[in-house]
């Protein structure tokens, strides 16, 4: 890539207030690459962004993704949803696995660059930074190219030098490669710092999460009585520390003792996420829970979760790069107690947004929770500050105008180095 590449740019900051829809790509093949088959909070964030593309600029998408899952029923009404057999890139282990894993890329880059060649785009986004194969092959088909970074390469709660140098070389890789890394927190950004090609913008945050009903959901789930319903929402595995809200469950409970737990959200398909859930459930009945932890799965509308809970706990114990549950729940009008990792003191200010604490403290949550609960005062406090940050700096509006900024330019300084080519 030639010419300017622009500085960093926050989508909080007060120069992308959004200005009137109209679009400065123009109608253009979007190709969206995914990492994962079901929902996650990447393609959360990115519908509106690639909704607005196509609306705007009578652009059209394509979506790709490794299996069938959720994900279709998000993007399908967007455009055509593919599927085609790759894995996100893990770290090997040992020197047999790592000469498996570069077998496995090289095929990887080979159908990629065969559904690009198929799709014929005139864009390629990436959404993850672990898929190297997509980048790799949009590359060589010479694509303006963006990555959508929503990792933070050093999880925080298992490290390894092997798993530090394979952050260290994926992130050169997309600074290699890529035209633009649009990164989900200033704290996923600082893993880039060379090339000047990281771009923050924050995940917008809909109004949708502060009408959900709390009545209806209560009454199917037989909640009436918990007071207060402590919920705790996202993929049940070791990262989302659930077994830490399992273990504050009874500390809460010496002093509220109506307090339950609701934990909405269904293991990955993996074995070890598999297992973790089979643990969790063990120390449930360990700790003679049972009849205080509710298990939803999967909730479509997790507004009714947000309002159904009177306190939301963010117990995670990997490096969280954004963290967005937290701001969906301070829109809806509820107080989160988090972890203090990664981008979540980026995101929440301690005492004023949210209360944090530090990872892996049963205890520590247990406290906070009973103060929020304890202290109405301190609670509104909390929910009035969070909730206008959150519609502020993270309003939908904001990012959608800045992402479709960021892929206007990628586009034009391809345009412009064709043009200089060919003359």
């Amino acid at each position: 890539m030639t010419g300017p590449v622009p500085s960093p740019v926050v989508s909080g900051s007060k120069a992308d207030a959004p200005g009137p829809r109209r679009s400065a790509v123009g109608a253009v093949r979007i190709l969206a690459v995914f990492h994962l088959a079901d929902t996650t909070g990447p393609a959360k964030t990115l519908r509106p962004r690639l909704e607005a593309l196509r609306g705007s600029s009578g652009s059209s998408l394509e979506v790709i993704a490794p299996g069938e899952g959720s994900l279709r029923g998000l993007y399908e009404d967007l455009g055509e949803v593919r599927t085609l057999a790759y894995e996100p890139l893990t770290v090997p282990n040992g020197v047999v696995a790592a000469l498996k894993a570069v077998r496995l890329l090289r095929r990887e880059v080979v159908a990629f660059r065969r559904e690009i060649r198929r799709a014929r785009p005139d864009l390629v986004i990436v959404v993850t930074a672990v898929l190297p194969a997509a980048l790799i092959a949009a590359r060589l088909e010479g694509l303006p190219t963006v990555v959508y970074v929503g990792e933070i390469f050093a999880k925080g709660h298992v490290e390894g030098r092997m798993r530090a140098l394979g952050g260290r070389l994926t992130a050169r890789l997309c600074e290699a490669l890529a035209d633009r890394l649009v990164c989900c927190s200033e704290t996923v950004a600082a893993q880039f710092p060379r090339h000047g090609k990281a771009v923050t913008i924050y995940p917008g945050i809909s109004e949708v999460y502060a009408h959900g009903d709390r009545d209806g959901f209560r009454s199917r789930h037989g909640l009436e009585d918990a007071s207060p319903l402590i919920a705790v929402v996202g993929n049940v595995c070791a990262a989302r520390g659930q077994d830490t809200a399992v273990r504050a469950l009874p500390a809460i409970r010496e002093r509220l003792p109506n307090a339950q737990l609701m934990i909405a959200g269904l293991p990955h398909p993996r074995p070890v996420d598999q297992a973790f859930a089979a643990d969790l459930s063990d120390v449930v009945c360990e700790l003679g829970l049972e009849q205080s932890v509710l298990f939803t799965g999967f909730v479509e509308r997790v507004g009714d979760v947000y309002a159904a809970a009177d306190v939301i706990m963010n117990p995670a114990r990997f490096n969280e790069p954004f963290g967005r549950v937290a701001l969906e729940a301070l829109v809806a009008g509820r107080p989160v107690v988090a972890s203090s990792v990664g981008a979540i003191p980026e995101v929440l200010r301690d005492g004023r947004d949210a209360l944090l604490v530090p990872r892996d403290d049963p205890q520590a949550f247990a406290d906070s929770v009973v103060r929020v609960a304890e202290d109405p005062e301190m609670s509104s406090r909390l929910v009035a500050e969070g909730g206008r940050r959150a519609r502020r700096d993270f309003a939908e509006s904001r990012g959608v105008a800045t992402f479709e900024r960021v892929v206007a330019e990628v586009l034009g300084e391809h345009r412009a180095v064709a043009g200089h080519e060919v003359s």
